[in-house]
């Protein structure tokens, strides 16, 4: 996909999520919104105490396809938490609906089983937050950002301040970016016509809810002109 060119922007070291150049997405705000239909993802870095992975929600708080930045926190007592302070870039992994695709949906024989998947990679220097009004501050961004589809959303400013302040003495607060993000949409663009039509049937009829949502973002792709 397209590099990042903007001052403070990562290097371009080269595409670090392998997929082959159909299946990317290249918009990378387009790409981003899957983030925020999906954010649940896992944080990854190597320290001091070797590989940690620790699974939790981001927010997007900077959404300039050349400087992304995200917020996120975690608790003070994961022992994720004390590997922080060293380390440089991290690895953030969020993924979209995936299923598994039958080759008894495809036209001709010669087929076998594969994945059809959306998946995100980005990678970005991460910055602790030690300020208590910069800990509340991505409290109150993460509580707005899931609670921005209800009718009279939940704030922070709702619970009892001793609760929060419990609350933020038990986080560690982080900004991520600027960040490099890679996408990879493998919707079956490889196979259309007849071949896409018997998957997105088969996905219909024997699908989980996963399969489901990949049959419809398939049916938007093979329903678009060109």
């Amino acid at each position: 996909m397209a590099q990042q060119s903007a001052s403070g922007s990562p290097p371009a070291t080269g595409d670090k999520f392998f997929s082959a150049p159909h299946f990317r997405q290249p918009d990378a705000a387009q790409a981003l919104q899957w983030l925020r239909r999906y954010p649940f993802g896992v944080l990854i870095t190597t320290g001091a105490s070797g590989v940690r992975a620790t699974s939790l929600p981001f927010v997007v708080e900077k959404d300039d396809p050349t400087d992304i930045r995200l917020l996120g926190h975690i608790a003070l007592r994961n022992s994720h938490a004390a590997d922080l302070p060293s380390v440089s870039e991290v690895l953030i992994v969020a993924n979209g609906p995936s299923a598994y695709i039958s080759p008894r949906w495809y036209a001709g024989p010669a087929n076998v089983p594969t994945w059809n998947y959306v998946g995100l990679q980005l990678r970005g220097r991460i910055e602790l937050l030690p300020a208590e009004t910069d800990r509340r501050h991505v409290l109150e961004r993460t509580v707005d950002e899931f609670e921005r589809r209800a009718a009279t959303p939940w704030r922070l400013s709702d619970a009892p301040e001793d609760l929060v302040a419990r609350l933020l003495g038990g986080i560690v607060a982080f900004r991520i970016g600027p960040c490099r993000l890679e996408c990879v949409e493998k919707l079956g663009q490889n196979k259309p016509g007849a071949d896409a039509e018997g998957t997105m049937a088969g996905l219909r009829e024997e699908g989980d809810e996963m399969g489901h949502a990949v049959a419809r973002m398939m049916q938007q792709i093979f329903a678009s002109p060109g």
